[in-house]
């Protein structure tokens, strides 16, 4: 959980390098926490007159769809 909330917050860079080591049952694991977290920063609401929040929600949200891409077209080129 660590990991994805650093994701969001933008300390960790994915790439598919990132997820070299990990095996298939910790990137299911990873995939439920990134799931579990979209869906709660979804469910926060910001003040409609606040910018800055909308932004760094917008942002959060946009790197962790991005991860959720790669660690999904990582697992799809190791199921061949």
């Amino acid at each position: 959980m660590a990991m994805v909330k650093d994701i969001a917050e933008g300390y960790i860079i994915v790439s598919e390098h990132t997820f070299k080591k990990f095996q298939p049952p910790d990137v299911q694991s990873f995939l439920t926490e990134l799931d579990k977290l979209l869906r709660e920063i979804r469910s926060v609401m910001t003040p409609p007159d606040d910018i800055e929040a909308l932004k760094r929600k917008n942002r959060r949200l946009q790197r962790l769809n991005q991860a959720q891409t790669i660690v999904q077209a990582f697992r799809a080129k190791f199921r061949r």
